[in-house]
């Protein structure tokens, strides 16, 4: 599988798992951006965060999408507001694979059934409960104890497609936003490794998901 294309926007939820894939060996042929992730992106503070996960060390980081694109030298595709009219570029790269994670528009059936070996979301929860572009929040918002990642095969619905790789974390208690999303970022990594582990020994199996526990909740008031 050579050429993996890598969808995100400015958060850690996109920035860590692309890093832990990079960091597994993953080749990434492009990363692509809307123009204004890239604008954000640039007007930037020095510093996104300053996380504390449990017991360790504050973690900071300043890294964006752009900074691993220059880092390990990965062309950067910015997509056209109409998305459709990014597919030309997409093609043009040969795109066998796509890998999504926080990106906030939702993909026309051009772009998620263009490449060969499908096109995959990263889903900060354990699908179908908490669909919606806001899953963290919510998780938080509900005190959650246990929580987890999904990644799914992308289609016309909203965070409905296929289950690929489910992974849960369980928590002694209730996090807040920043620690839940940091936690499942580094589970989301790990879980497009593991995706990509099983594409490519063929055994990956897709299932549905269960559309009598589904649950979705919007942006927060």
């Amino acid at each position: 599988m050579k050429n993996i294309v890598y969808i995100g926007s400015q958060g850690v939820l996109s920035v860590i798992p692309l890093r832990v894939l990079l960091q597994a060996g993953v080749a990434i042929k492009a990363i692509a951006v809307l123009a204004e992730t890239r604008c954000a992106i640039e007007a930037r503070p020095a510093v996104i965060a300053d996380i504390k996960v449990g017991d360790e060390e504050a973690l900071s980081s300043s890294e964006s999408l752009l900074d691993i694109a220059d880092k390990y030298q990965i062309p950067v595709i910015e997509l056209a507001k109409k998305l459709e009219q990014s597919v030309g570029a997409l093609q043009s790269i040969g795109t066998d694979l796509i890998l999504m994670s926080c990106f906030s528009r939702r993909l026309p059936a051009e772009i998620f059934e263009l490449p060969k070996f499908g096109c995959f979301n990263l889903h900060p929860s354990v699908l179908p409960a908490y669909r919606g572009p806001s899953p963290v929040h919510w998780q938080c918002a509900h005190n959650v104890t246990e929580s987890g990642v999904t990644i799914h095969q992308v289609n016309a619905g909203f965070d409905e497609g296929d289950i690929a790789i489910q992974k849960k974390v369980k928590m002694r208690y209730c996090v807040n936003k920043v620690e839940l999303g940091y936690k499942l970022a580094l589970l989301g990594g790990e879980a497009f490794v593991e995706l990509l582990q099983q594409i490519e020994n063929n055994t990956l199996e897709l299932l549905p998901q269960a559309e009598s526990a589904a649950s979705y909740y919007g942006f927060p008031d």
